[in-house]
Order: structure tokens, then C-alpha cells, then sequence
């Protein structure tokens, strides 16, 4: 299942969204590759960490991490198992995260956590298992050779 929240709204609408729906609208936003639209989702002074990678603690941060991510990213989806809103502005996700590019093929399963005050994430913290990552790497590494070659 697909985010389908437009993340293209204005400031007013921002702050009046649920956090399910500020959620949703970023993902939705990363799917399409949409980066000035998801951080336009982002509070100056978010806070993200990728366990077990570093943590971005402000928007500045947040922003070149992301771009640096999806550097090489074509497709991006999201496939959720779970995402539900505990009611005090924190979103729980259960989800597998696709990826491809730069020769790189990986479904990776997560458990996300997001907290949004006034219709912005403020923070956004992801689990997931480095050897899984690893592994669909090793299993990309001959894309990623074609890729790299030009080939």
C-alpha cells in the first residue's frame, strides 16, 4: 500500500493535517522523488536517525542527508505492514522500503517512528538491519559494477 497524500498544499493546510496525514504526505513526497516537497513536511529543527548511521539534528543537515541517500535513487516505494497514529503526534510505521538505482535493488524492512508538531516532522527515526542491507548490496554488486562502467 502507497501513501496518497498530496504534500503540495499550503502553510494554513500544513498545520491542520493529522500527524497520519503529515506522514503520509512525506512519504508520498519520497516516493515521487519529491525533495523540496517533503521538506516542506520538515521542522527547522528536525531530527533523524537512520539506526545505525549518523543522526542529522536541523533542517540544514536533514536536507543533505536525504540528497545524499537518494543521490542515485530512481524508485522509491513504500509498502506498509502498519502505520497507525498513537494520538500525541507520534506515527508508527511497520514497512518494507523499496529501492533502486545506481545498480543498487533492495527491499528493506523498517520500523519507523515519527513525531510531528504543527503538521511537521520534528523527528523521524528508523530501524533496520545492517546485515539486510548488506546483503542486498552483495546481491546488486554486479549492477552496481554495469552502473559504475557505463555499461
Amino acid at each position: 500500500m502507497s501513501s496518497q497524500v498530496d504534500s503540495t498544499v499550503g502553510a494554513d493546510a500544513v498545520s491542520e493535517r493529522s500527524a497520519l496525514e503529515a506522514v503520509q504526505a512525506f512519504i508520498a513526497a519520497l516516493e515521487r522523488l519529491d525533495f523540496d516537497g517533503a521538506l516542506l513536511l520538515a521542522a527547522p529543527d528536525i531530527r533523524w536517525v537512520n539506526v545505525p548511521w549518523k543522526t542529522a539534528s536541523n533542517k540544514k543537515r536533514f536536507e543533505k542527508m536525504l540528497l545524499g541517500m537518494f543521490k542515485e535513487t530512481t524508485r522509491f516505494e513504500v509498502q506498509f505492514f502498519d502505520i497507525h497514529e498513537r494520538g500525541d503526534g507520534v506515527v508508527y510505521t511497520d514497512r518494507v522500503d523499496i529501492i533502486e538505482g545506481g545498480g543498487v535493488s533492495m527491499s528493506l524492512p523498517v520500523q519507523g517512528e515519527f513525531r510531528v508538531k504543527d503538521g511537521l516532522i520534528t523527528e523521524w527515526v528508523d530501524r533496520f538491519s545492517w546485515l539486510k542491507v548488506l546483503g542486498d548490496v552483495g546481491r546488486s554488486l554486479p549492477g552496481i559494477i554495469k552502473h559504475r562502467l557505463g555499461r
